[in-house]
């Protein structure tokens, strides 16, 4: 490889995946995060620009580019970044025109080979502008997505009132590479895959039933289908937590299992939950893809109680999120039948009081900004439900689903179910998850007839 290919990093295990992802299905949107900024009055456009250089040069994820070699993949750093912004001027539309014209930027495809993982959108009308970040999940999670934020507002403040920027560290996402290799070439790792095949062996995939048969290629085409949970159950759940000694995830979670046992009369199944692996303070302020899928796997019996299906999913969690470092893809490579072991996730995410992408106060000074909330991730598996935890908690829940499978109706009715099996949970925690009802009076009758309750 030649000096101007570009610095060849190596991968991380998670990496890796998504790009095998991504060379199955350039032309998809799945694995795009895309978030978006309403900024009054318009940003400043030379600024912006100079903004996005000095954040890809603070973190080289976002200057790189990824190829395949002899030696399997890699990432290319390049010395600096393009600061590439493309500025669409849309005139007066309204906010439900610009929603979608966000939408529609997220959900073009973005060239990893030649353009790298980040590509920025500006969208103005004539007194705001919409900023939209779209970055593959390969150079990206969770947290690093509010720092981009964080330093694009930084930077821009800088660079508008005639300063320089100039971050004290280069935080480096090789760090994440380096220890995740030692790990894999350790005693740990023996140890680790041990636990896992055990925790996996002989286990099934949660299966929800379809509107239309699986096809043998997957398009990764996705919808998602979003609500607030209702504030006194918000309530309720917390409380329930408190009742039964566990997290308020362990609530959403174990009722969430309940109503996938419902649906799909399995007693005993597997889903994933993406978990951070992101540890200790070398990694605080790095950018990149340090999230691990983790799979969960719950029992159902006849006589199950909420109170113990969410009993089973603290442990479960607890049990998880202690060896998740060990990548999934691992997990699922040494099942003999290959069959994949998730098709449903869950997963929290909870917005810190420090987080300057969701506020008003993120570093865009001479500017009010709002989040737009965009959700992404759709297609990835057959349902994808993230929970999002303001720090009010206030719970925001979005059902991602695969839409070669499901219908928006499927998908409305299993949120319906869930916020009912939900409440019936945190009414009477000792109540039968089999027992519990999910539909309205007219709905079940039809379930009855249909031999399906």
């Amino acid at each position: 490889m030649s000096a101007g290919d570009g610095d060849a990093r190596e991968l991380s295990v998670g990496q890796a995946a998504q790009w095998a992802l991504y060379r199955l299905a350039p032309e998809s949107s799945t694995s795009n995060v895309v978030t978006a900024v309403l900024a009054e009055p318009v940003l400043d456009t030379d600024v912006l620009r100079a903004a996005l250089v000095a954040v890809q040069e603070r973190h080289d994820l976002l200057r790189s580019r990824f190829t395949e070699t002899d030696a399997g993949p890699v990432r290319l750093v390049d010395e600096a970044g393009s600061g590439a912004l493309e500025v669409r001027d849309v005139g007066d539309v309204d906010d439900d025109a610009l929603r979608t014209l966000i939408r529609t930027v997220g959900e073009q495809p973005l060239r990893l080979e030649s353009a790298g993982p980040l590509w920025a959108v500006l969208l103005r009308r004539r007194t705001d502008c919409a900023l939209v970040l779209v970055i593959h999940h390969i150079a990206t999670d969770g947290l690093s997505q509010r720092l981009i934020w964080r330093d694009l507002g930084d930077a821009y403040q800088a660079l508008r009132g005639g300063g320089d920027v100039d971050w004290p560290t280069r935080p480096s996402y090789d760090e994440f590479v380096a220890r995740e290799q030692a790990m894999l070439a350790g005693p740990r790792r023996a140890e680790l895959a041990e636990h896992w095949a055990g925790a996996c062996a002989g286990a099934t995939a949660a299966t929800l039933p379809t509107d239309r048969p699986r096809p043998a290629t997957r398009s990764y085409r996705g919808a998602a289908v979003a609500r607030m949970l209702p504030d006194e159950l918000a309530r309720q759940v917390r409380a329930t937590a408190a009742d039964l000694a566990v997290t308020p995830f362990s609530v959403l979670l174990g009722v969430f299992e309940a109503l996938l046992h419902r649906c799909t009369g399995q007693g005993e199944f597997t889903i994933g939950c993406p978990v951070s692996v992101r540890r200790g303070r070398a990694l605080r302020e790095v950018v990149g893809m340090m999230v691990n899928l983790v799979a969960l796997r719950s029992s159902f019996v006849p006589g199950t109680t909420f109170a113990a299906a969410i009993t089973d999913a603290g442990r479960q969690l607890a049990e998880g999120v202690a060896r998740a470092a060990y990548p999934f893809s691992l997990v699922q490579a040494a099942r003999r039948d290959r069959d994949p072991l998730v098709r449903v996730t869950i997963t929290l995410l909870t917005r810190q009081h420090d987080d300057t992408l969701s506020d008003t106060s993120n570093g865009f000074v001479g500017h009010r900004t709002r989040q737009v909330v965009v959700p992404y991730d759709e297609g990835q598996f057959d349902l994808a439900v993230t929970i999002h935890q303001s720090p009010d908690l206030a719970l925001r829940t979005e059902f991602n689903y695969d839409t070669d499978l499901l219908d928006r109706a499927t998908v409305e009715r299993l949120f319906d179910q869930y916020l009912a099996l939900l409440g019936a949970a945190c009414a009477d925690p000792a109540a039968i998850v089999a027992d519990a009802p999910m539909a309205g009076d007219a709905e079940q009758r039809m379930l009855l007839e249909l031999g399906m309750s």
